[in-house]
């Protein structure tokens, strides 16, 4: 099964991506897709994490594309499994149908009413 994510050429060949960082992740920062979780928190968190991972050549789309998926669980990473391969090819796009997906405008609706 191909990927959905296209990840971007890395001109680095110093960017392995971190057992540690991986842990870390799926230790504070997992979404499952259900209806009480947040994604845009989830994002937020994520991003706090994440952005104080650099690495000299290495666009931080990149890191962020690699790392996300590690994040989910459960129907959320059937979701993302389930996207047409090579589909997402930045990080704004994943983060956009993540949101589309888990928080649509109907949910925003609701809440309001």
């Amino acid at each position: 099964m191909r990927s959905p994510i296209q990840h971007p050429q890395v001109p680095a060949n110093n960017f392995e991506m971190s057992t540690f960082v991986i842990t870390m992740l799926r230790g504070l920062v997992v979404f499952h897709g259900k209806s009480d979780e947040c994604p845009r928190a989830h994002l937020w968190r994520f991003h706090e994490l994440i952005d104080g991972i650099k690495i000299n050549g290495v666009p931080q789309d990149a890191i962020q594309l690699r790392y996300f998926p590690f994040t989910l669980e459960g129907q959320a990473k059937a979701w993302l499994d389930n996207r047409p391969p090579g589909s997402i090819s930045t990080f704004t796009s994943l983060a956009d149908k993540f949101l589309t997906r888990n928080h649509p405008p109907s949910k925003t609706t609701d809440l309001q009413n």
